[in-house]
């Protein structure tokens, strides 16, 4: 076998193989023994047929399965032959079988990126203080009142802001009805969403209705109706007013403590670790963008597209659950420009920016920690460990998990090592 290579776009060879005759025969011969035990040929008994007659009747389908067993073989041959790095399956062309016998082909091949690590220790990194503040708890507190709040019927006066209706409305514009729905609900806030609808619905009393008109704002959809005049009918059913439960003891207690004390440091413990999370996660970012300022390596362009390709089709499945159309998703799209490349250029350089980190120091993955984190998600669950287990093994996800904890192991190298500014959080 000879192999030449050359050099392509960055972090792409290409290999020029060729195999010789000998080879080439030696397998056709090799597949024609074997059809041979099974063939069933007219006038000769099985395994009996002669070479000639079997290649009347399987020349196609050997010409097919000797070439591409030895195009794979050889392509991993000669890579092994070269110590080329690949990361992505040989887009293989100009196979040919030629006069004299020799098999020809080429393999363009992704290859590793071929860099040396520096300042990946002492990385300067800011971790900001973490502090819950009483606000903060109150916000929450008041959210878990709103959770468990009522709405008792109001008689014997009109409706006022913050106030609730239970109404049949309906809406035309130009002559044609756009929306029409019985026993809605509305809030009478300040930023209801017309301008205008909260004040029409001041002052007024159960059983009424009232007719008025508003221009519907530039956002509004349907689009087609935007900015122009709505004529509004609405018929006041019910007139309801909120009224949360008071914080005391007997609250907590609802809320699944044994008092308000208690529910506040449950609360405050609750951000704590949630703003710990973020941290956390501010400081992966710092990493990154630290990282690869140190290192901007090529990677191959192939990963790139694969990887832009994921991260936009993740987005629009998002976009597409939240109830957005297809224009809509396209138009969310456009406003984000570049970030989808860019995003998936840097996940790519990252990626083997830590992978050669991770070789360096030693860093892996062992079973005890993939058992740990099975278990810790079958927790968070309410499943058995066993049940996660055989569903993350179904879906063949076993090994994301893997890479997760592989990589939260390597930032955490990393920020170890870091110079790191800040404190911690306290609560």
């Amino acid at each position: 076998m000879k192999v030449k290579v050359k050099n392509a776009e960055k972090c792409q060879k290409v290999l020029e193989i060729e195999v010789p005759k000998e080879t080439v025969q030696a397998e056709f011969d090799t597949y024609y023994n074997e059809v041979r035990k099974t063939a069933q040929v007219p006038g000769f008994r099985k395994g009996k047929a002669p070479r000639k007659i079997l290649e009347e009747y399987y020349a196609g389908k050997a010409y097919e399965q000797v070439l591409s067993d030895l195009v794979n073989n050889h392509y991993r041959k000669a890579i092994e032959k070269e110590n080329i790095d690949t990361v992505s399956m040989p887009e293989v062309s100009d196979v040919d079988l030629n006069k004299d016998g020799n098999l020809t082909f080429k393999s363009k091949v992704n290859i590793r990126p071929q860099f040396s690590l520096k300042g990946y220790k002492g990385l300067k990194i800011k971790k900001d203080s973490v502090e819950v503040t009483e606000e903060e708890v109150t916000k929450v507190l008041s959210y878990l009142q709103d959770r468990y709040a009522q709405f008792l019927p109001i008689e014997g006066r009109a409706t006022k802001q913050d106030d609730y209706i239970i109404c049949d409305y309906s809406y035309e514009v130009e002559g044609k009805t756009i929306e029409k729905k019985d026993k809605a609900w509305f809030w009478l806030d300040k930023e209801m969403f017309i301008p205008g609808l909260s004040k029409e619905l001041q002052g007024v009393n159960a059983g009424d209705t009232k007719e008025f008109e508003l221009t519907l704002p530039e956002n509004f959809r349907p689009e087609e109706v935007a900015k122009k005049k709505a004529k509004f009918k609405v018929v006041v059913n019910e007139i309801k007013e909120k009224k949360q439960p008071e914080l005391n003891d007997e609250f907590a207690k609802t809320a699944g403590k044994k008092s308000v004390d208690e529910l506040k440091q449950h609360i405050k413990d609750d951000l704590v670790r949630e703003k710990e999370a973020q941290a956390k996660q501010t400081l992966k970012a710092q990493i990154v963008d630290e990282l690869i300022k140190a290192m901007p390596i090529d990677v191959p362009q192939e990963l790139v597209d694969k990887r832009d390709k994921l991260l936009r089709d993740t987005a629009s499945q998002k976009l597409k659950q939240q109830g957005l159309d297809v224009q809509q998703i396209e138009q969310e799209e456009k406003k984000l420009g570049d970030y989808f490349p860019q995003e998936a250029l840097k996940q790519i350089r990252i990626f083997f920016i830590l992978e050669e980190i991770a070789a360096k120091e030693k860093i892996t993955v062992t079973e005890k920690e993939m058992e740990e984190r099975i278990e810790t998600i079958a927790k968070s669950y309410g499943h058995t460990k066993e049940e996660v287990l055989k569903y993350f093994s179904e879906k063949n996800m076993l090994e994301s998990i893997h890479w997760e904890i592989w990589e939260e192991k390597v930032i955490s190298f990393l920020v170890d090592n870091a110079n790191v500014q800040g404190v911690t959080a306290k609560s």
